[in-house]
């Protein structure tokens, strides 16, 4: 368990402790230009427990430290001194140098607060950005961000289109018999004729064949097919030729009405 720095008196076996974990040999040590920093501080993200990594370089020294999966601080001391991020930043591009992963004896005030996977890619950004000569200006990208706008909804009509390309005419009528809406190529008012007398009957028609009401039909002759669906607004009506047989319609009315058409 790491020491606080500020605030306590230790005893003889504090500091005894501190010694031993100061000259114990390292948990894992290496160099840079065989595997990288990004590469250590993502393995030891997988291990529970504080740990330091330690990085010396040509004109400096870099510490690291993690609580589980998360980077608690990072500094830069030399010809450049960095804290937090732009800490970070700097020490995951070195290509040269050693580093050594140790269990830290001191425990610094928070200056990084995040997942090491995150912050790792947020100082790579940032990497990026600092050689490609890019700044970012949040205030400019809020001000010039126009949300795009919604799309226009999509009618009853559409949508049953979209899922039932066989249909060559759609109409959506109330329950006065007035047309509403229509798509294709069709008279609405012919078939608007046909919905009305055969929904009239739908109810008559169950109850003598002991199906009780009726949601929808479909009659079809040589040429043409007709079909029609209550629904709570209205009734819609479908026309097309017969290419698909009365079972195939019988059975895409049946999903139409329980909103399964795929």
């Amino acid at each position: 368990m790491p020491i606080p720095t500020k605030g306590l008196s230790v005893s003889k076996e504090v500091w005894k402790q501190r010694m031993d974990e100061m000259t114990n040999p390292p948990i894992m040590q290496g160099e840079l230009k065989t595997i990288s920093l990004a590469d250590v501080l993502q393995l030891l993200s997988s291990r529970e427990g504080h740990h330091v990594v330690e990085v010396v370089f040509g004109h400096g020294v870099g510490k690291i430290f993690l609580d589980g999966e998360f980077l608690h601080y990072a500094e830069v001391v030399g010809d450049d001194e960095l804290e937090g991020l732009d800490a970070l930043r700097f020490l995951v591009n070195l290509e040269e140098g050693r580093f050594e992963v140790r269990k830290p004896v001191v425990w610094p005030e928070e200056n990084l607060s995040g997942p090491v996977q995150a912050l790792l890619i947020e100082a790579v950004r940032l990497a990026d950005e600092a050689e490609a000569g890019i700044s970012f200006n949040e205030e400019l990208f809020d001000e010039a961000f126009v949300p795009p706008a919604a799309s226009p909804p999509v009618s009853r009509l559409e949508e049953l289109k979209e899922k039932l390309p066989e249909v060559d005419f759609l109409i959506r009528v109330s329950p006065e018999g007035e047309v509403l809406e229509s798509i294709g190529q069709g008279v609405p008012e012919e078939l608007s004729g046909v919905l009305s007398y055969a929904t009239l009957h739908l109810k008559e028609m169950g109850n003598l064949l002991g199906l009780g009401e009726l949601k929808g039909f479909a009659a079809s002759g040589k040429r043409l097919l007709w079909a029609g669906l209550l629904e709570e607004d209205g009734v819609i009506g479908l026309g097309g030729k017969p290419r698909k047989g009365l079972i195939w319609w019988s059975k895409k009315l049946i999903e139409i009405q329980k909103g399964q058409t795929r």
